[in-house]
């Protein structure tokens, strides 16, 4: 019912009258009031929005609007939205790309249902309907949400929210202005970290600094040296044994942070070609040749069954694993062609149902697996969000 409704409503292309209409004339849907057409926008997937946008200026104008945002919180038919930030040579800002999926569809041919075959693409942010609005970067800490914006120019604010209101407030500024800053959660602190002109940061003694919760007070974070102080942006912060890791694209080396003694140390680099996360109950990881999963209930790591083509694929590239509506994404990326000097690569990504079965087994059952986005072949692969919307 909801396939057909959306096809129609593209294939008029043409937007009617809203206030008048010929006598013994039907009323079509966009006759009706803005807020209602809003709502009922509000009540289907976002994947649609791509699709609906082209029926006419009224749809959208809706579709990007802020008011949708607002209907679907009220609704509660938030969606969660992948979003990936990527260095490219020819843009000397980050640039943000956010996971499209096509909505599910069925061709009819000869009497017989046959899928086809899904679409994925990574999607340039802000890009019209698929992407009207920039990601924000967000850690929660209880019910509280703060989020830090990841576009120029470079901003103080840090904005809050309840994750039962969906309206922001602003939360007390940071010392130093930010884009893209990494950030991550501790003790009920927000470590801040990068996202700023590392001289200015120096002279401050802020490229990183630290927000309390319950006092809502900021203080900085000792300069770790020029040694360990890496540029405007950082490719990922995680807490780790009570320690801060940052992780860079640029150093031979990482940085730890240690909250206790208030040093930074050196440390070496984790391996590239692998990932970890948690779907459920299980933590799985992916390396070179193989995905793995273990729980508390065993003590060592085990395969995930069913993926052996899986792995050849993309062992090679491996870029990050997420969990992603419950199942596992899976990213890397490929050559695109096979020639050593070839100067683009293509990401690709795929998507993994995963069922722990009664002999102890847990197999994985990849649902789809596409190229999503070209780039160039010396593009940096900066770091991931996931935001419900």
């Amino acid at each position: 019912m909801l396939e057909s409704w959306v096809e129609a409503a593209a294939s008029t292309g043409v937007e009617p009258p809203r206030k008048k209409l010929k006598p013994n004339t039907p009323p079509s849907f966009l006759s009706l009031p803005d807020e209602i057409i809003l709502h009922c926008l509000a009540r289907i997937s976002s994947s649609y929005y791509p699709k609906l946008s082209l029926v006419s200026k009224t749809f959208r104008s809706l579709i990007i609007s802020t008011e949708l945002s607002y209907a679907r919180f009220h609704h509660k038919t938030g969606e969660p939205h992948f979003s990936i930030c990527l260095q490219l040579p020819d843009c000397p800002r980050p640039s943000w790309f956010t996971l499209w999926v096509q909505p599910d569809q069925i061709e009819k041919k000869k009497k017989k249902n046959k899928k086809k075959k899904k679409k994925v693409r990574l999607v340039q942010v802000p890009s019209s309907s698929y992407a009207p609005r920039e990601p924000g970067f967000i850690r929660s800490v209880g019910s509280d949400c703060y989020a830090f914006r990841q576009t120029y120019p470079p901003s103080q604010v840090m904005l809050v929210g309840n994750s039962e209101k969906f309206l922001w407030d602003n939360a007390p500024r940071m010392t130093v202005a930010r884009v893209n800053p990494s950030a991550c959660v501790l003790d009920g602190k927000i470590y801040v970290l990068g996202g700023c002109d590392k001289e200015a940061a120096a002279a401050k003694g802020s490229w990183g600094e630290v927000f309390d919760t319950k006092t809502r007070t900021w203080e900085p974070l000792p300069d770790p040296g020029d040694q360990l102080r890496f540029s405007l942006v950082i490719r990922k912060t995680e807490i780790i044994g009570g320690k801060l890791y940052v992780t860079s694209n640029e150093k031979e080396w990482d940085s730890v942070y240690d909250p206790v003694t208030r040093k930074w140390d050196a440390i070496g680099k984790l391996l590239e070609c692998y990932s970890e996360c948690k779907v459920g109950n299980l933590f799985y990881s992916c390396g070179r040749e193989s995905c793995m999963w273990y729980d508390k209930e065993c003590d060592y790591w085990k395969y995930v069954k069913g993926l052996s083509s899986l792995d050849r694929t993309c062992r090679r590239g491996l870029i990050q694993t997420v969990q992603y509506c419950g199942k596992l994404l899976i990213l890397w990326d490929k050559l695109a062609n096979r020639r050593s000097n070839c100067e683009e690569k293509i990401i690709c990504c795929a998507l993994v149902a995963l069922e722990k079965r009664q002999d102890g087994h847990v197999w994985g059952k990849v649902e789809w697996s596409n190229e999503a986005l070209t780039v160039s072949s010396s593009y940096l692969f900066l770091r991931s969000c996931i935001v419900r919307k």
